[in-house]
């Protein structure tokens, strides 16, 4: 285990590389040495090359597929060349579940978050109660708490609830990792300098502004650089929730946030129900809360329960009920309610019926102001937890609040700084694919010395968009990129399984996307593979997760030789720049 010094508490504006990394990939590149001594290559320290892989977003199908990835760089024995490993949206999920493993580039992690993800569902009653605690800390509460949970239940299968800088006492044996998020005011103002933002287990902060606070830190109260109130540090559920918010980017995406949170509601509201069965048969009763919002909240769980039920009575049973209950807090949607009579719920159709309740529920949930009036005024004494987190729920999703955490550059005193990040006690902090869908910014930092760049790209649509996007970065902040051919553009619907691409005194990028001429037929099993796994849709099936596994692990296996040949190239270069120094 490294030693680790106390680190300050403080502020740190450079552009250079905090001095734990430093000594961690300085222990890590003593043992890719050792790495290339065994496949007899051999060279001095200082001519070991800083090699960085890249994996981008693309919720489970990315993740999925990083998984396939390492391990077959593991099979071909090429996974100990890696000095960085960095990720975006659904990567970071497969990062997080593999790190939790503080040996697992050693043993078959790989294997086992692999079983984990196509094993039984996790208990929901976990993840209720992990919101009441995150609800009940007074810290930083909004929809990415919600969609951390919603992607540990539904994409991982676990909840994994260490501290990210619990990793940096760790051992050099993996990869150093680098998770990546954006901060959402600066995306929306096209603030390129000061929107890229990452976490490592030292630090965290923004990569183009150079202004960083030791992990355990962040989210911690900061005024002019200082440390005023020390907070818990966010757990992997929340960083996942943070690294995966994509769909935090348009409040056109309620409804599917909406309709996604619900279910972890519904399945602990299951839970809810047998408990009670079994309490009555213990003592004979059982108190249940008949405030307005616990009354309509119930509602809605067995409207959502029945929607697909055949049998119109039983919703509408549940209508009449809601329709006495809000009669008068409800919006002009909200009134469908009201128009609906007995004898024309019979006659519609099962579609109809459930297309009125999907309405009509969203609707009551956007109204929840008003029918929770109770509650806010704080009238109701009821003491049901999961009734106090789902009516939370629904005021966020008016808010559309996600990401919220302090902003350790609170009237920080420094020309780096912007103005309008000086200002502002929070920031909020989503999805990085929303600005670049690979976490090319951390590693294009100077500091770092990235010499091979391996771009893992699991894209949905235009493989390519994340190489332009980074070369833009890259070119509005005066950074080393390689030059990029515009044609490589017509290549989209049908590209090749690797491309390199080279320059003087930049870094060397491999990109690789994940369907392509070697791994698939032709263009029409290309495009017949990017529908069959959209990024939105919910968790796949296990024949759907293996099938995705072959196929990154096909590109990776295809691509040995070419990887060897640009590690080889990359000591090489480093050489030359030695000998041209001395």
């Amino acid at each position: 285990m490294l030693k680790q010094k106390d680190t300050p508490e403080t502020v740190r504006l450079s552009d250079s590389i905090n001095d734990e990394e430093i000594k961690y990939v300085t222990v890590r590149k003593t043992l890719i040495k050792k790495w290339l001594n065994s496949l007899d290559i051999y060279c001095e320290l200082e001519d070991v090359p800083n090699i960085a892989l890249l994996g981008s977003g693309g919720g489970d199908r990315a993740a999925v597929s990083m998984l396939g990835s390492l391990h077959q760089l593991e099979q071909d024995n090429l996974q100990g060349s890696l000095l960085y490993m960095c990720g975006v949206s659904g990567t970071t999920w497969c990062m997080s579940s593999l790190y939790s493993d503080p040996d697992w580039s050693l043993n078959k992690r790989c294997d086992e978050v692999i079983k984990n993800m196509t094993g039984p569902t996790m208990d929901l009653k976990k993840a209720v109660d992990w919101l009441i605690m995150r609800k009940d800390s007074d810290q930083d509460f909004s929809l990415t708490d919600f969609w951390g949970v919603f992607t540990a239940c539904y994409f991982m299968n676990e909840m994994d609830t260490r501290r990210l800088s619990d990793d940096a006492h760790r051992d050099s044996i993996n990869p150093y990792p680098i998770y990546s998020a954006i901060e959402l005011d600066c995306y929306r103002q096209d603030d390129t300098k000061a929107v890229w933002f990452e976490m490592t287990p030292h630090e965290s902060g923004f990569s183009g502004l150079g202004a960083f606070v030791p992990t355990s830190c962040l989210g911690s109260r900061f005024k002019g650089g200082t440390l005023i109130e020390k907070s818990m540090e966010m757990d992997m559920v929340l960083l996942q929730g943070i690294c995966g918010s994509a769909i935090a980017d348009t409040k056109g995406n309620i409804a599917e946030v909406a309709k996604k949170i619900w279910g972890l509601f519904e399945g602990h509201e299951s839970m809810m129900l047998k408990e009670n069965m079994n309490m009555v048969e213990r003592s004979g009763k059982v108190k249940v809360c008949e405030c307005v919002p616990s009354r309509v909240v119930r509602c809605v769980f067995e409207l959502i329960k029945y929607a697909e039920d055949p049998d119109p009575l039983k919703t509408w049973k549940v209508i009449t009920t809601l329709r006495q209950l809000l009669e008068g807090l409800v919006s002009s949607k909200g009134e469908m309610l009201w128009n609906m009579d007995p004898e024309s719920w019979k006659r519609t159709s099962l579609v109809e019926r459930k297309k009125f309740i999907e309405t009509v529920s969203l609707e009551h949930i956007l109204s929840s102001d008003s029918w929770a009036k109770d509650w806010k005024d704080q009238r109701c004494n009821c003491n049901d937890s999961i009734f106090w987190i789902v009516l939370i729920f629904f005021h966020l999703l008016i808010e559309w609040k996600w990401g919220t955490t302090s902003n350790f550059l609170f009237e920080i005193k420094d020309a780096r700084v912007p103005e309008s990040m000086r200002l502002k006690e929070k920031i909020h902090l989503v999805d990085a694919a929303l600005k670049i869908n690979s976490p090319y910014p951390s590693v294009l930092r100077t500091s770092r010395k990235v010499d091979l760049i391996i771009s893992l790209d699991f894209s949905e649509e235009d493989p390519f968009e994340t190489v332009f996007s980074a070369k833009q970065y890259a070119d509005e902040l005066k950074l080393p990129f390689p030059p990029v051919n515009d044609d490589i553009r017509k290549e989209k619907d049908h590209p090749q399984d690797c491309y390199i691409f080279e320059g003087q005194h930049t870094p060397t990028i491999m990109h690789m996307p994940l369907f392509n001429l070697q791994n698939c037929h032709d263009e029409n099993e290309i495009k017949k593979e990017r529908e069959k796994y959209k990024t939105f849709q919910l968790h796949y099936g296990a024949p759907e997760i293996d099938h995705l596994l072959k196929k990154a692990q096909a590109n990776m296996r295809n691509n040995r030789d070419r990887i060897l040949g640009q590690i080889i190239m990359a000591i090489q270069r480093r050489k030359k720049r030695m000998s041209v120094a001395q």
